[in-house]
């Protein structure tokens, strides 16, 4: 339905906008006295610990305007109707809004996706809690299907940041340790950003993940050589090397992994594939080229300032996400997986033997099988599936191949026995060896030192916002924050203490105690 908009002035002189849906009208703030009505609203919606806003709904500009002094962080504004926002946009009052830097006004349905942008790099497990949704009268009436959709994205958002928190709290310390020391071994490195540049986006990559399925399928992997590259995760390489096959890749990212996957002696020459939480003694012990893919926000701001290449396709779950985001990348055509059951086995098996995992029931994860009828998954291989599924509806154009034989059935993907897509693939030409060996793709000398003297610069930045403190670095700074402030809100997440103060105070010397640490054995 056309909607037309236009203006009245209110007797505090103020205008008010007036939309009118066919016959019906809806107006958008007092024509009395504006500011009281806001005050009203602000009274009764603006509660508890609030210090992040997403409001639905321009209106008269006044409920905006009002939050401003109300609370301390940041205000998202979407308005739906762009004819509205057409008459309010020259309005004393809304170009007010406009000047504020804490306010990002969105418009219309084509800013939705800059919108849930934003929001993501806004949101994190500590201030998950104190950012608010909230509706401006009057848009209850017209626009309630729009209402609900921006509600639930918000709502979906905020629980997968919460989902995340018991995971942060108990591998905060070691992530925050392994991105502070990510630096120094970055030398020669590979980012994913500039390999991508110079991959060969011809050659298959065969996904080896570490289900129960996989025991059955090995034997065939090693059809893979001349073919395919392999890309295998480290819960596999044991059953990988015991079976003389040398994956391509190793990839990890668990901050607390068990090493023993990387017992072998061969697992040292293995390239890998890892993220800056990546445990910093198996950076360190290996002798292989080291591909920095999917990185921290602390790294990506370092990567910026010193002109790195960053990787595009975030990943917000375990290695096989890391993988998929990776091969995303790169821009693979064709994408096999194999091993990727993410579904208990009939059995009851939760990984290949030697990576057994407790049973348990749980109706709840269901999920539909690989030959049908239903298998038994858990919430977290339950969200790997989702996100796998997201992640290849979002790559149009690329081929993706279950060739599991078992476990979950993963929407989006053909499948094939291993066997069946072996046999058909023809050699490959240049080999994963020549890729890495390509001068172009590493970081470069000059590139290495500047990294290293961004990052020197955190510990001036740290003590830097130990004397500023809580109040204004979060609400009076402005501007863009230091790259170190990732790793303290990270760290403020872990914490049970309130107010959020106490929480930041602590983070800070945290973080510089081991930014200390990491800088003294460089001297060392």
């Amino acid at each position: 339905m056309s909607k037309r908009c236009r203006l009245l002035t209110a007797k505090d002189g103020n205008k008010v906008p007036v939309l009118a849906y066919g016959e019906k009208e809806i107006r958008f703030g007092s024509l009395y006295d504006g500011k009281y009505a806001a005050g009203r609203w602000l009274a009764h919606y603006i509660t508890g610990e609030i210090e992040n806003m997403v409001l639905f709904g321009l209106g008269d500009a006044q409920v905006p305007l009002g939050l401003l002094a109300r609370i301390p962080g940041s205000i998202f504004i979407y308005e739906p109707n762009d004819v509205l926002y057409r008459e309010m946009k020259h309005t004393s009052v809304c170009k007010k809004l406009q000047a504020e830097k804490r306010i990002r006004l969105f418009v219309g349905e084509s800013s939705l996706s800059q919108l849930y942008a934003e929001l993501w790099e806004l949101l994190n497990e500590d201030n998950v809690d104190t950012t608010a949704f909230r509706i401006q009268n009057g848009y209850d009436r017209c626009e309630a299907e729009k209402i609900t959709k921006l509600q639930n994205n918000f709502r979906e958002m905020a629980q997968k940041i919460e989902s995340l928190r018991p995971s942060v709290k108990r591998f905060i310390r070691s992530m925050i340790q392994n991105q502070i020391a990510s630096v120094a071994p970055m030398e020669g490195g590979i980012p994913l950003g500039r390999l991508a540049k110079y991959w060969d986006k011809e050659v298959p990559v065969v996904v080896v993940s570490a289900g129960p399925s996989l025991e059955k399928n090995v034997k065939w992997l090693k059809e893979a050589e001349g073919k395919a590259f392999l890309f295998s995760v480290d819960a596999a390489l044991p059953l990988l090397l015991k079976n003389d096959i040398i994956p391509d890749v190793a990839a990890c990212l668990d901050a607390d992994k068990n090493m023993n996957c990387f017992e072998d002696a061969r697992s040292r020459e293995i390239p890998l594939l890892v993220t800056t939480n990546a445990p910093a003694g198996l950076i360190r012990s290996s002798g292989a080229k080291k591909i920095w893919g999917s990185t921290h926000a602390f790294m990506n701001a370092l990567y910026t300032k010193c002109g790195i290449e960053l990787p595009r396709t975030p990943v917000e779950l375990g290695v096989a996400t890391l993988i998929l985001a990776s091969l995303i990348d790169l821009g693979a055509k064709k994408i096999i997986f194999v091993g990727q059951d993410l579904a208990y086995s009939r059995e009851g098996k939760s990984h290949i033997s030697g990576r057994e995992e407790k049973y348990i029931k749980n109706e709840r994860y269901n999920a539909e099988g690989y030959y049908g009828g239903t298998v038994y998954s858990r919430a977290d291989w339950t969200m790997t599936r989702e996100w796998l599924e997201n992640a290849i509806r979002k790559a149009p154009g690329r081929e993706f191949i279950n060739a599991t034989e078992g476990g979950a059935r993963i929407r989006g993907t053909r499948q094939e026995t291993l066997e069946e897509v072996l046999s058909a693939l023809p050699p490959k030409g240049k080999s994963f060896k020549e890729i890495l060996e390509d001068s172009r793709v590493c970081i470069r000398p000059e590139e290495y030192e500047k990294l290293k003297k961004e990052f020197c610069q955190g510990k001036k930045d740290l003590e830097k916002l130990r004397r500023e403190g809580y109040e204004k670095t979060f609400f009076e700074g402005g501007g863009e924050k230091p790259p170190v402030m990732s790793l303290i809100t990270d760290y403020m997440a872990s914490l049970e203490e309130k107010p959020r103060k106490v929480r930041f105070e602590k983070a800070v010397q945290y973080v510089y105690n081991e930014y200390d640490k990491e800088l003294s054995a460089w001297k060392n």
